[in-house]
């Protein structure tokens, strides 16, 4: 909690209120971290750290700072608007970039050599402990997909098959066979594993609105979810967990055949995950990271592919529309990609409804994860058994 740095605060959401639209944000003169936290509210200037709506300071709400600062301290955050956002020279930007990307750096390497704090982990795996247990019924009950070529008797064309010789000379037709992919029996073993890439939203806004309704908590909950979940099947699944943000498409936190081996392991991934999005540029790889997480799934033979997209939906501000994501999902037949929003209310479910069905699901509560992660799969199994 102490790391994450909600040490001491409950619970409670905080409100946004937007600046009056006359009202001008101190110019940009360039990015510094700001004076100490007093423990008062500070709205609107270029001093303190920690405050909203200001310039230049790490803070929430303004323009110009190096990086996100939430102080979780209950007061509203001060929002400038995004023309006001966007009021800063290209010195002024790329200075913040630097100076946060050294941020970012400094605060990874801390978390590298930090000792294992049980506490920490605990609160992110006490509230998803039964979903574990369910998740792990659901990926032990996943059947084999692969086909098996084998020579398929009773075709109407092919080769003769000379034990249904004495059928022919009956008028039966269906006597030949030829080779072909025979899907596997109910519960037959699985020769290879399925590869799995999930794509996590580590964007500034998993950050910045965390303090409204905690789903950057949540995304790091679902994390641990599926490190804990997979554990067990490592012959069965082999997976992978990157990040997307406005640093680029694909931050590696967990890679193929390297899982976590402890709770230790895992708490460093979703440390990693906090300080990514505290730190990271503006911006949005949505698009960037689904595609490249499709193709990279294709590299090695696999049972069968699978690709999670996990997003806060705040896709709309970077003018993403519906119709690209789906384009984007289904760019590979021989993928199966899907998109969960883990935020957004109505615009997430609008988002949902507009993607091709059972494509698009909206779990704002970590608790309805392993059911949807079940009907993806009972989807493509029914979509396979169709084929």
């Amino acid at each position: 909690r102490q790391t994450m740095g909600l040490a001491g605060k409950d619970s409670s959401l905080r409100l946004t209120r937007s600046w009056d639209k006359t009202k001008k944000a101190p110019s940009s003169s360039g990015p510094k971290h700001g004076k100490a936290p007093d423990g008062k509210r500070h709205a609107g200037g270029n001093t303190w750290a920690g405050g909203t709506g200001g310039t230049d300071t790490a803070g929430m709400g303004g323009k110009g700072g190096p990086y996100r600062l939430d102080l979780d301290d209950g007061h509203p955050v001060m929002q400038i608007s995004d023309e006001e956002k966007a009021n800063v020279s290209a010195e002024a930007h790329e200075a913040a970039r630097l100076m946060g990307k050294e941020a970012l750096a400094k605060r990874l390497e801390e978390i590298g050599m930090s000792d294992f704090e049980d506490a920490l982990y605990r609160r992110f795996y006490d509230p998803v402990a039964n979903e574990i247990a369910q998740l792990r019924v659901v990926l032990q009950g996943v059947e084999a997909r692969a086909q098996e070529r084998e020579f398929l008797k009773m075709q109407p064309h092919g080769e003769l098959d000379d034990a249904r010789l004495v059928d022919g000379a009956a008028g039966d037709k269906n006597i030949y066979r030829r080779r072909g992919e025979k899907a596997p029996d109910p519960g037959a073993p699985q020769m290879r594993p399925k590869r799995l890439r999930f794509v996590l939203d580590v964007s500034g806004s998993m950050y910045r609105f965390n303090s409204e309704d905690r789903r950057l908590e949540r995304c790091c909950q679902m994390a641990v979810m599926l490190m804990e979940a997979l554990a067990p099947f490592s012959h069965k699944y082999s997976w992978s967990l990157v990040g997307h943000s406005g640093d680029g498409p694909v931050i590696k936190f967990v890679d193929y055949d390297k899982p976590p081996s402890d709770a230790a392991e895992r708490l460093l991934v979703i440390q990693q995950m906090w300080a990514h999005s505290q730190y990271c540029m503006s911006g949005d790889c949505t698009l960037e990271a689904t595609e490249d997480a499709i193709k990279d799934v294709m590299e090695v033979e696999a049972d069968d592919r699978f690709v999670f997209l996990l997003s806060d939906a705040n896709l709309r501000r970077y003018g993403i529309m519906p119709e690209e994501l789906s384009a984007v999902l289904t760019m590979d037949k021989r993928v199966n990609a899907f998109a969960l929003f883990l935020a957004g209310g109505k615009e997430a479910e609008k988002l949902a409804r507009a993607l091709p069905f059972g494509r698009g699901f909206v779990c704002s509560d970590t608790s309805r994860l392993p059911g949807a992660l079940k009907d993806m799969f009972t989807a493509v199994s029914m979509e396979r058994s169709l084929e």
